[in-house]
């Protein structure tokens, strides 16, 4: 008969399976290497199973180590859960996005929360664009791309991307007419990818439209002037602060188009093939977690009522 690990041996073999020495993992557990190199031991001899190889350099994880680690990630995620609903007086969700997003879900987090002051969303902004909730200690996040395929998973969307070029309205004091894409190429084009793919995509869209109108093939050159940053938030907001064209998103810019912080040089617009979508685990089922997911798919039906007449 196996018996079930304690917690102390999970938790040690999670921390060390993280750092693969039992010296790192020691540091962040606040034992000494020998206490967590004998949790170790007795979790493995409980198990009857070899979860480490022991090298002179380090660890490494077995095969068996390999398999039990997300399902030990998954379980003292759920237990920590667990635990932050019984003891909080209110009902928290942890929810992780895209720093790029955040500009548009501020607002509607902040009327959530209003409406339903007993539930406290807790938001952290990430570069990163994917989610492991066995890894990572999030109930729900906004994931950027192709719809998840995970079967653990329900992903509902949010809305699909589409491109098209922003810059500051200082920038076109010049010009009296929107710019075709070979004027733009007077300017800075700002880049959230060092690849940059969303001026290609763009580009490409644009030529193509050209070429069925003239039926020839359009050279559409790229500037001379190019600057690239870490994420599309920030390659937007040196947009705003006339640094050059960025190509954004319609839905993410549209608080700043609507408030003439920014305009679109050229109308022309294109459909990128990825979305924002709303992510959660299966298992995870909650009034409030319902209750949000409903607030961010509907945001038509939550929309304050005008002024009596």
């Amino acid at each position: 008969m196996i018996h079930t690990p304690t917690m102390k041996e999970l938790q040690s073999f999670l921390v060390t399976a993280q750092h693969l020495n039992f010296t790192a993992a020691a540091q962040v557990l606040n034992l000494t290497q020998g206490a967590v190199s004998r949790q170790i031991s007795s979790l493995e001899t409980r198990l009857n199973v070899r979860l480490f190889n022991r090298h002179a350099r380090g660890l490494t994880l077995t095969h068996k180590g390999t398999e039990f680690l997300p399902l030990v990630e998954n379980a003292l995620n759920q237990i920590h859960r667990a635990v932050d609903q019984l003891t909080n007086d209110k009902q928290q969700i942890k929810l992780k996005v895209p720093s790029c997003i955040t500009s548009w879900l501020l607002p509607k987090l902040m009327t959530f929360q209003q409406q339903y002051p007993e539930i406290d969303v807790e938001l952290t902004s990430a570069i990163k664009h994917n989610i492991n909730f066995a890894s990572e200690p999030f109930d729900a996040a906004i994931c950027y791309g192709q719809p998840p395929r995970q079967k653990d998973l329900t992903s509902y969307l949010l809305f699909e991307e589409q491109l098209v070029p922003v810059c500051s309205p200082t920038l076109l004091a010049a010009y009296e007419h929107t710019l075709a894409a070979d004027e733009m190429r007077a300017f800075t084009w700002l880049h959230a990818t060092p690849q940059k793919s969303d001026w290609s995509l763009w580009l490409n869209h644009v030529a193509q439209k050209e070429a069925m109108k003239d039926g020839g093939t359009p050279d559409m050159k790229q500037s001379e002037q190019h600057q690239h940053f870490a994420t599309l938030d920030l390659a937007v907001s040196a947009a705003i602060q006339g640094f050059g064209i960025a190509i954004g998103d319609i839905t993410l810019a549209r608080t700043d188009l609507d408030a003439g912080r920014l305009v679109m040089p050229n109308p022309n617009s294109v459909a990128s093939g990825n979305g924002y979508y709303l992510v959660r685990p299966k298992n995870l089922q909650t009034a409030s977690l319902d209750l949000l997911f409903d607030w961010l798919q509907h945001p038509e039906s939550r929309e304050p009522a005008g002024p009596q007449v």
